[in-house]
């Protein structure tokens, strides 16, 4: 009898419980790594844990994140600007970025405004015309061949530190991950210096659902996990193992 209700009650939980397939960016450690670990992974799993959801994590490129979505093919996709143009249900903010541009220090650039950008040639994050506000925006339209977005932000960090290109435009803990891995690997010698220019305001980003009672569930779900402090504590435990993470 014990037994019979112990495989009622498993059945009955495998059947209320939907698995979501959802996308995350596939090159952006701290906040995602392929092998299910990340800031953002442990976010989004523990926020739609709470209601009985499990996730199928999906790796690509922002573009194509963008493309799965509107086509149907994924049910949510993780990190995204409301203002993306996405027809979906938008969670509450829950993390950002902290977007930079960044150079080797023995170029001597010093830049303190955007439009000083059109002097460079640059390597930016996929759509960050689209979400680093119009002044940014605008420059990269005068800019033209001379500004470049790549999805693959390891690339884009490994053209920079070999001088193949003047600036890079990124998350600053993306860039410190890779920086420090390449530098480990032997592939940069470690006295390569770079010069870091705040220039943009933290990026707000949120996850995208197809569904509004997910969005729902999901937003409860954050607010749990801020409430109990597993939120700041899955922070910390990424800033240990790497470098101190802003929120």
């Amino acid at each position: 009898m014990k037994l019979f209700l112990s495989l009622f009650l498993l059945l009955g939980f495998s059947l209320s419980a939907k698995e979501l397939t959802t996308v995350f960016s596939y090159s952006t450690p701290p906040y995602v790594f392929k092998s299910g670990e990340g800031i953002v992974m442990s976010i989004v799993k523990e926020s739609l844990a709470h209601k009985g959801y499990t996730i199928k994590p999906v790796f690509v490129t922002i573009g194509r994140a963008l493309e799965m979505f509107k086509h149907n093919q994924v049910d949510a996709t993780s990190i995204i600007k409301k203002s993306s143009g996405l027809d979906a249900f938008y969670s509450d903010y829950f993390m950002q970025y902290h977007n930079a541009v960044f150079s080797l220090s023995n170029r001597h650039y010093n830049i303190t405004d955007i439009d000083q950008l059109t002097d460079f040639n640059i390597i930016a994050f996929q759509n960050a015309d689209k979400y680093l506000g119009k002044k940014f925006f605008d420059m990269t339209k005068r800019s033209g061949k001379k500004y470049v977005e790549l999805g693959d932000q390891a690339q884009q960090v490994l053209l920079l530190l070999k001088g193949r290109t003047d600036l890079v435009v990124m998350d600053r803990h993306i860039f410190k991950y890779y920086k420090n891995k390449y530098i480990k690997d032997g592939l940069i010698p470690k006295n390569t210096k770079t010069d870091m220019f705040e220039l943009f305001e933290p990026t707000k980003l949120r996850t995208a659902f197809k569904s509004k009672k997910i969005r729902d569930d999901f937003n409860e779900g954050i607010k749990f996990l801020r409430d109990t402090g597993r939120f700041d504590e899955i922070y910390e435990e990424f800033s240990k193992a790497y470098f101190e993470v802003k929120k």
